[in-house]
């Protein structure tokens, strides 16, 4: 159709001057023979008179030559879309065909999820006995479209369906399990008697309540393929695939085996990636088989295994989740013969988030589990020689292990910024979003892959459950209309086996000045007891925004000192301040008081005495 545009261009002034020439032939007739000619329709004045035939054919060529041009592009056109069209249908009728098999609910629900990949994936049948047409295994377009298949996406998922019970939500996730809960990985998972609790993934609250890492059971979702036909909506989980590009004009993401999805709103939830060592990854293959980086139910498994299989585990990063293994794996080798090595920069577990006095103390708490702790530890080298993990220190020292776990921090999941055009902090990491968690008009970000401004606190990133639940759902919300600022202060929890556990909420750094309030610990002051009276584990699942009284402001600008300290911390309060203001709060053993620090932090006052404080959380009573 280019070439015949072309020829037009060039032929049309040929055509116009042969027009011209034929109305100046026919007047001057008219005035030599001084009579008037019959007038001709304007249609044919390019015939002319006689002898002007030539311009004829050369009209008569050109309208031609359009004809020919137009029917051959229609032509190619007609021929290529339908080899096209036989091309899909070939590729389609290819594909193996799949139906969707029933998923009833059973008496274990644990049981159930686990066997997840199973039930997204459904059963082979031979393409002879599905017709050609048979339609793809998800659906083109979402009106509501979550990447991401963990905690935050799932809160999204659930607060979307509570405003606009017709919705219609595809969660896209690359891991091959419907969405689960993380923080049993690393604590009460690993305390199990059950030996099949890496198949059931059911386990045991510390108040004996026994629960499954899922959120919901299969028969909880809509597949993808019926999820543009159910009649409610629902919410469908499209296992096992990446999205690796975001159109952001056309409202389309790229799957990684080039599948395009169309969407109306979309949520970012693609959470965090674990840091690795450099001189793990130098170390070469031999090295890297055996080095874990601890993340998803697949890691659990595999270092279940390896802590059966091996006699060695040293375990590199003395934080929250280095801590919570080391703890787990050291109870385990008291019924075998695995060493459990725990080495890390700080001079105490958690040295930097724990005061100093605390952090030793939870060092010994460790040690005391049956770990050999390594502290000041910086690694300079690793290799595999002799069978054997050899990690050389800067100090020289020298540690011989089968495994590593490298539980040294989080790097947040923003490979999508560059397609996208989304913003990432320099400062932080992370998705930028406003007060409402958007990045875009039609684009919001929650969980670990969220930086977002705390009104109190300045800009932060928070990688723990109860920030993936409180961001996931108000991300919801606001996906549906709500408008909701972000103000909410999550909190975060560890515990180290089920007798010593800790609560925390806004800035907890030992680099900032602490005061802590120590007392004399009772039977009801562990985790168990805590969950026993909760009904649940997962403590951010428990926790209301219960009515907490004012403690009484003071303009006194002086602190009090650290407190002498015994060796034995049963249960506490410690205060973390900048510019003399409570910035965030731990509660050593106290549980169910996290309203109470939330609005301390919330009212940002000075404060004369942290012991009068400390008692609004009522750490006296027996």
């Amino acid at each position: 159709m280019w070439t015949c545009k072309n020829l037009w261009k060039k032929l049309a002034p040929l055509a116009r001057s042969s027009s011209t020439l034929c109305r100046q032939n026919a007047r001057g007739v008219l005035l030599n023979n001084e009579r008037r000619l019959p007038l001709v329709p304007q249609a044919h004045m390019s015939s002319g008179t006689p002898g002007s035939g030539g311009d004829n054919n050369l009209y008569y060529l050109l309208v031609g030559a359009t004809c020919v041009g137009g029917g051959f592009y229609a032509y190619r056109t007609i021929k290529g879309d339908k080899e096209r069209y036989q091309e899909r249908i070939n590729e389609i009728a290819s594909r193996p065909n799949k139906v969707v098999p029933e998923q009833p609910i059973t008496e274990a629900p644990g049981e159930q999820a686990a066997e997840t990949p199973q039930a997204a994936e459904p059963a082979t049948v031979a393409p002879a006995e599905v017709p050609a047409s048979t339609p793809v295994e998800f659906p083109s377009h979402a009106p509501y479209l979550l990447i991401g298949g963990g905690t935050a996406s799932f809160a999204a998922a659930r607060s979307i369906r509570a405003r606009d019970p017709g919705a219609r939500v595809l969660i896209i996730t690359d891991e091959p399990d419907l969405p689960y809960m993380r923080p049993p990985l690393s604590k009460e998972l690993w305390f199990s008697d059950d030996p099949s609790v890496v198949d059931t993934l059911r386990f045991k609250q510390w108040n004996g309540k026994e629960r499954s890492i899922y959120f919901q059971p299969p028969s909880f979702y809509v597949s993808p393929q019926d999820l543009e036909k159910v009649e409610n909506g629902g919410v469908a989980v499209l296992t096992g695939k990446k999205v690796v590009h975001m159109d952001v004009r056309g409202n389309k993401v790229t799957l990684s085996d080039d599948t395009e999805i169309s969407y109306d709103k979309c949520l970012i939830a693609t959470g965090g990636i674990p840091r690795n060592l450099q001189v793990i990854e130098r170390a070469g293959e031999e090295v890297t088989k055996r080095t874990t980086l601890f993340r998803k139910v697949e890691d659990f498994k595999a270092l279940d295994k390896v802590s059966r299989d091996t006699k060695s585990i040293t375990i590199i990063g003395g934080g929250f989740l280095g801590s919570e293994l080391a703890c787990a794996l050291g109870r385990r080798s008291a019924d075998s013969d695995l060493e459990v090595i725990q080495m890390f920069p700080e001079k105490g577990n958690m040295g930097k988030v724990l005061p100093e006095y605390l952090s030793n103390w939870t060092t010994a708490k460790v040690k005391s589990e049956g770990v050999a702790v390594i502290t000041e530890a910086l690694v300079k080298a690793v290799s595999f020689k002799d069978g054997k993990v050899e990690i050389k220190l800067k100090d020289g020292r020298v540690v011989k292990t089968d495994h590593i776990v490298a539980a040294v921090g989080l790097e947040p999941s923003v490979e999508l910024a560059k397609s996208a055009g989304l913003e990432v902090d320099s400062d932080f990491g992370g998705f930028r979003v406003n007060a409402e968690l958007q990045a875009r008009s039609n684009i919001w970000v929650a969980g670990d892959a969220a930086c977002f401004y705390d009104i109190r606190l300045g800009r932060r990133r928070v990688e723990h459950h109860d920030h993936a639940v409180v961001s996931g759902r108000l991300a919801g919300e606001n996906m549906t209309g709500a408008n909701k600022p972000y103000w909410h202060q999550s909190m975060f929890w560890s515990d180290l086996g089920p007798d010593v556990g800790y609560e925390a909420i806004g800035i907890v750094d030992s680099s900032l000045p602490t005061v802590g309030v120590f007392a004399k610990a009772t039977a009801k002051d562990t985790p168990k007891a805590a969950t026993e009276k909760s009904g649940t584990g997962i403590r951010s699942e428990s926790e209301t925004e219960g009515t907490a009284s004012s403690p009484v402001a003071s303009s006194t600008p002086e602190p009090p000192p650290v407190p002498e300290q015994k060796d034995n911390y049963g249960k506490g309060v410690i205060f973390y301040l900048r510019d003399k203001v409570v910035v965030g709060i731990i509660l050593w053993n106290v549980f169910n008081r996290m309203p109470v620090a939330r609005k301390i932090i919330k009212d940002g006052e000075e404060h004369a005495d942290l012991n009068e404080v400390a008692k609004l959380f009522n750490i006296h009573d027996d």
